[in-house]
């Protein structure tokens, strides 16, 4: 059954990447069918199957040869594997809820790694079910620390030394205000650790320079690390 789980996940994970990669500038995630990036050839069907097909091309366009990015396979790949470790105790309400947590996550982690924006379309519509779930499952909603959270990072946020983006403070404060105040702790600690172990390595281990690091993908990977533990 988990294979079923780990095939289902990498096609909602090819999903959310066109959808990640489309909806930030306004364009349909149904049309135009899938295209090289490069010379905008249509791809045939058995160029769209999961983690397969970019394998068998060995990350190359089969028409232009250009490298394609590895993108694609990594959010199938994570996405098929999130899949199986959501539902590995089953289909219930509370998997639903956690999966919709976890896609949420996925899905801006992509659109600031493509374009350094939380999209506020995925972001509401999201925020909406996530809140639905939560009242279903009878859960407690921390509207307190969700307020101070937003009140005091916008503050922060006025100040030149402090660089978080304002579709950052809105994730921080909703994900705050539905898991509470010691979970919030914990994910902003390893985002913020992870964030850094990144930056430096970067920049001194690889000796490639960045001035600015998509900060969603390690807020995620917090959460991630929450629900774990």
């Amino acid at each position: 059954m988990l294979i079923i789980y780990f095939i289902l996940g990498c096609v909602v994970g090819s999903f959310l990447c066109l959808v990640a990669e489309r909806v930030p500038i306004n364009r349909s995630i149904f049309f135009p069918a899938s295209r090289c990036s490069f010379c905008q050839t249509k791809l045939k069907n058995f160029e769209l199957i999961p983690i397969i097909s970019i394998l068998f091309l060995q990350f190359r366009c089969r028409h232009c040869k250009q490298q394609l990015s590895c993108l694609y396979l990594f959010s199938e790949g994570i996405c098929g594997l999130l899949f199986v470790y959501n539902f590995s105790e089953g289909v219930s309400s509370f998997t639903i809820y956690r999966l919709l947590f976890l896609l949420m996550a996925f899905s801006l982690s992509l659109t600031d790694i493509y374009y350094f924006v939380v999209d506020p379309k995925l972001f509401y519509s999201f925020s909406l079910f996530l809140c639905i779930n939560h009242l279903y499952l009878a859960q407690i909603f921390h509207w307190q620390l969700g307020l101070l959270t937003f009140m005091s990072l916008s503050l922060l946020n006025r100040l030149d030394t402090f660089c978080l983006g304002g579709g950052d403070v809105l994730l921080i404060s909703i994900w705050g205000t539905l898991l509470g105040l010691h979970s919030q702790l914990l994910m902003l600690c390893i985002a913020s650790s992870s964030g850094l172990i990144f930056y430096i390595f970067s920049n001194y281990v690889l000796k490639k320079e960045i001035y600015e690091i998509p900060f969603v993908p390690f807020l995620s990977f917090g959460l991630f690390f929450v629900w774990i533990m």
